[in-house]
């Protein structure tokens, strides 16, 4: 059987679509459509496998590299529950092809193409999005042996229905001869070009009626709430190791990274949608007389720091509403009921501790870094804010000890237009404010002199 003919077809997603298209739009919801009872409808049919599936596929919608010999092609469409129309999120799509040789990846050794060495070249993994869409750049595949040009295809649902199956292309000739792609009905693409490439479109129906995975679900019983963050923890720390779906359903973000962002996202969705007006613009964290500390511009939601060294955290200042884990030289660190942001100290350690690089976000779970400062005699300029601004710029200075500071604004020529601080200033946290108004759209700098050390940091005034 071929797909219903009359169905209603999914619009056509352009090239700068297709990483949006191709996985979870954040802060979406599922669809959840009521089946219509007697409603017939034909299934994608399925095709051989051939010899040359391997597991393991990285995740990733665009599956040839740029350099790839061959011609672009677009890939999309809709996978569907056996309705034709409700669609199912999270369906794993798994593809693979030959190049424009006719040559596979790690099964055969082949000679052209594959520009980067990439043991998995044109092989990929992806998810459909909330409304079931899909989608995935590649290159046309080349004809081997008597067989058509055809990309491979499995398709796994969350409920464990699997698909295999084959993509053919209507301006194959070798189609005519070869009894699979004879019987592949909708399966066989009519080809568009345009300036990008060639597009083809396929939705795919599965023999299921589940309408998928809820993003955030991460122990895929329906619901979001913090029996999936604690798993979701489990799995940045690596003490759970997940299943295809559950780092679907984790990776909120759709960055095919499991980290602190996808766990602000995920506390946010609990709450209803948590957004601070203190936006981060971002912090510096201070390794100091055996503990850590950190000031942020902005509310900070959640601290991801990579570490080194054999150490043990002895006790932590956070308020009641934040939690910590720490395990595998991870520590995480996050608000768990949206409450107000912290600042200063984190937490007292005893042994050897090194932050070698960290992530901290707040709501909007945009991935910002701390400047890191082991060192008590340095100085910080901290990233001004607001970055572009009009008409004036907020500067915040840490130092550890008191000294002489000079901090001054110059323009792209080198010229000091003014200064904003200039004596003894003690230790700690000063804050500056740069008006502006009477200075042209541009580009300016902003040095900082303590002692012997300096620092600059760029600011753009757009009027």
């Amino acid at each position: 059987m071929t797909q219903n003919k009359n169905k209603s077809k999914p619009a056509k997603i352009s090239r700068s679509e297709f990483i949006v298209k191709g996985g979870v739009l954040a802060g979406s919801t599922v669809l959840l459509p009521t089946l219509v009872l007697g409603q017939e409808c034909d299934l994608t049919t399925d095709d051989i496998m051939g010899p040359y599936f391997v597991e393991d596929a990285p995740i990733r919608t665009v599956i040839a590299h740029p350099d790839e010999p061959g011609q672009r092609l677009y890939i999309s469409g809709r996978i569907l529950q056996n309705d034709c129309e409700t669609p199912i999120s999270g369906a794993m799509l798994e593809v693979w092809q030959a190049n424009d040789a006719g040559c596979y990846s790690i099964n055969l050794e082949c000679t052209t193409g594959n520009p980067e060495n990439d043991e998995y070249n044109l092989r990929g993994k992806m998810f459909s999005n909330t409304n079931g869409q899909y989608a995935f750049e590649t290159i046309l595949p080349g004809n081997y042996a008597s067989r058509p040009m055809h990309i491979h295809i499995k398709i796994t649902t969350p409920d464990g229905e699997i698909l295999v199956s084959q993509i053919y292309f209507d301006s194959d000739p070798l189609c005519d001869t070869d009894p699979w792609c004879q019987d592949a009905g909708e399966r066989i693409l009519a080809l568009q070009e345009d300036s990008s490439g060639l597009q083809g479109q396929l939705d795919i129906v599965m023999n299921s009626t589940l309408s998928g995975i809820i993003p955030g679900d991460v122990n895929l019983d329906g619901v979001v709430n913090v029996q999936d963050i604690v798993l979701a923890v489990g799995i940045i720390l690596g003490n759970v190791q997940p299943d295809d779906f559950q780092m679907y359903a984790a990776d909120l973000n759709q960055d095919t990274e499991i980290d602190i962002l996808d766990i602000v996202l995920m506390v946010s969705q609990i709450l209803g949608g948590r957004r601070s007006s203190q936006q981060l613009q971002g912090g510096h964290l201070i390794i100091e007389n055996d503990n850590v500390r950190i000031t942020t511009n902005g509310e900070v939601a959640g601290i991801q720091l990579f570490t080194k060294g054999n150490f043990r955290i002895k006790n932590h200042n956070l308020p009641g509403n934040w939690k910590l884990h720490h395990d595998n030289n991870i520590i995480l660190i996050y608000n768990l009921d949206g409450g107000k942001g912290i600042s200063g100290k984190l937490f007292d350690y005893e042994g050897d501790l090194e932050i070698v690089s960290n992530i901290i976000t707040g709501w909007d779970a945009q991935r910002l870094s701390a400047d890191v400062n082991p060192n008590p005699e340095e100085f910080h300029l901290s990233e001004p804010y607001p970055n572009p601004f009009n008409p004036a710029v907020n500067i915040n200075f840490i130092q550890q000890k008191t000294n002489v500071v000079n901090i001054g604004v110059f323009d792209v020529k080198g010229r000091e237009l003014t200064v904003l601080f200039d004596g003894l200033m003690p230790r700690g946290k000063s804050g500056f404010t740069w008006n502006a108004a009477i200075y042209p759209t541009g580009i300016y700098f902003i040095k900082a002199r303590s002692g012997n050390q300096v620092q600059v940091k760029k600011v753009q005034l757009l009027k």
